[in-house]
């Protein structure tokens, strides 16, 4: 299954890894997300200087979440830490020409130069942030005292997804006895105070309309719109080495588990001889606004709140729902190699949803 090293903690090295990064890479691409998701081109970027780390030698291993089949904090934050240090560690090795014409001394001027071309290489690029949160002004208006904002939130979440969080609302002056986003004195910039950034951050993990309930009830803040796009969970199947044996993602929970584990047992012939590499991978968006048109999940891996509560917690839901004209909607795609496809028509099937579904060759 690749080597659990840790907790929730898969190890892939060698070969593998390089397969799952050019499977990932590739997904990522053919999934032709927008920008409700993380910028998928800032997490192609980290995944292809984490291939070139471990062709080089520079890094022995990859390691990924095992729930999600997600690179894990300590992968993403290798390659931010990487660039941070990148300016510094060049001007103490000097020119790389140097380095390389005193190969012949020493094993280690071979490994220098190859840090020196990695370093070259992390240096300037716009790579996959952990955590990254801004506010952006939509709208001032002085007259009325009001003034409309968009916080993005982009976040590798203690689940194991990697996430996009959008929210749009309008603060009322007049109302406000503690601001949450304060306007800078140009009119053009905006900052959240430190309890807000906080607040955004911990219910980053939250379904949208939990999120959208939470924030109307801070005192002056009228919301319009909280928007999730999620990257993951991700299933890989890459067969062992000459002597190894295969890696696959390996503790998925759900539905999508419980699919993953029968398709690992199951012997088609076309598993038989030489195996090839599987990934599928899922993109979900989960959105509770006043435009949405029509409230549903078309997401077969995500019920609506609604359709998961208890008898019991039907009345109070009900309550709050009447105070809010916001509707809710889901969705999830698919990109997905032959072998794996037939997974996830079948999840949509069972669930009732009709899903797109990307070839992965």
């Amino acid at each position: 299954m690749g080597e659990l090293v840790t907790l929730h903690t898969q190890e892939l090295i060698g070969a593998q890894a390089g397969h799952y990064i050019d499977r990932v890479h590739r997904a990522l691409r053919a999934a032709r997300l927008n920008s409700s998701f993380p910028d998928r081109r800032r997490l192609q970027a980290s995944l292809e200087l984490l291939g070139y780390a471990l062709e080089m030698g520079i890094y022995e291993e990859l390691y990924l979440d095992s729930r999600t089949g997600l690179p894990n904090l300590a992968t993403l934050t290798r390659v931010l830490t990487d660039q941070e240090v990148a300016g510094g560690s060049l001007a103490r090795m000097g020119e790389r020409d140097e380095l390389a014409a005193r190969l012949d001394e020493a094993e280690v001027f071979g490994r220098l130069v190859d840090k020196h071309d990695y370093y070259q290489q992390v240096k300037g690029r716009e790579l996959a942030p952990v955590d990254a949160q801004r506010v952006l002004l939509r709208r001032h208006d002085p007259a009325k005292g009001e003034a409309a904002f968009r916080i993005e939130l982009t976040k590798l979440d203690g689940s194991g997804l990697y996430l996009r969080l959008t929210i749009e609302l309008t603060q009322v002056a007049k109302l406000w006895r503690r601001r949450v986003i304060d306007l800078e004195e140009d009119g053009e910039t905006a900052a959240a105070s430190q309890a807000f950034r906080s607040t955004v951050y911990r219910c980053a993990h939250l379904d949208a309309e939990t999120i959208f309930l939470h924030l109307h009830k801070i005192e002056g803040v009228s919301v319009e719109r909280v928007q999730r796009g999620i990257v993951g969970p991700f299933l890989y199947y890459i067969p062992g080495a000459e002597h190894g044996l295969p890696a696959f993602t390996a503790e998925p929970d759900g539905a999508l588990g419980d699919a993953w584990r029968d398709w690992l047992q199951q012997d088609p012939p076309e598993r038989a001889g030489p195996e090839p590499v599987e990934l599928l991978t899922s993109f979900a968006t989960d959105a509770a606004a006043l435009d949405v048109r029509e409230e549903r999940s078309n997401d077969p891996l995500s019920p609506l709140l609604a359709d998961r509560l208890t008898a019991g917690e039907r009345p109070r839901y009900d309550a709050m729902r009447s105070r809010y004209p916001f509707r809710v909607f889901k969705d999830r795609k698919f990109v997905a190699t032959p072998g794996l496809k037939p997974v996830a028509r079948e999840l949509c099937e069972r669930a009732g949803t009709r899903n797109l579904i990307y070839d992965l060759r």
